[in-house]
C-alpha cells in the first residue's frame, strides 16, 4: 500500500468532498501543501518513526498501537473487545479522533491533530 496508495486514495476522496465539507479542512491542512489530503495520508506512517517531530511534538510513538488491530494470528474475525482494548487500536482511534472532529470546544491544535490522525487512518 505505502505512501502512493495513501495518497491516491486520499486524492480520490478528496475529489468526492462537497464544497462545503472541503471548505471545512482547508482550515486545518497546513498551507505549504497547498489543502492536499493526500500530503498527509501517510501521516501516522511517518510519525511511528521515534526520529520524527511533525508539529513540533517531541515523540509521537504512543500513537503506534494506534496504527493498526491486534487480531490474533489463529483468528479469521475481527472482535474489538479483544482486538481493540481500551479503544487502543485505529477502530479507537478513528471513535475518539472524528469525534473530536465534531466537538466545537476542540482548539485548533487538537482539531488540526484529529484532522491529519482521520485523514491517515481513513486512507
Amino acid at each position: 500500500w505505502g505512501p502512493i496508495g495513501h495518497s491516491i486514495v486520499a486524492r480520490l476522496a478528496q475529489s468526492q468532498l462537497d464544497s462545503s465539507t472541503n471548505n471545512w479542512i482547508q482550515n486545518y491542512i497546513p498551507q505549504n501543501l497547498s489543502g492536499n489530503l493526500s500530503e498527509i495520508a501517510s501521516w501516522t506512517d511517518i510519525i511511528r518513526n521515534p526520529n520524527t517531530n511533525p508539529l513540533n511534538y517531541k515523540n509521537w510513538k504512543w500513537s503506534r498501537k494506534l496504527h493498526i488491530a491486534y487480531i490474533p494470528d489463529w483468528s479469521c474475525e475481527y472482535i474489538s473487545t479483544r482486538d481493540c482494548l481500551n479503544n487502543r487500536c485505529v477502530e479507537g482511534a478513528l471513535k475518539n479522533y472524528s469525534q473530536r472532529l465534531i466537538d466545537n470546544n476542540c482548539d485548533f491544535v487538537r482539531t488540526t491533530t484529529s484532522s491529519f490522525f482521520s485523514c491517515s487512518f481513513c486512507w
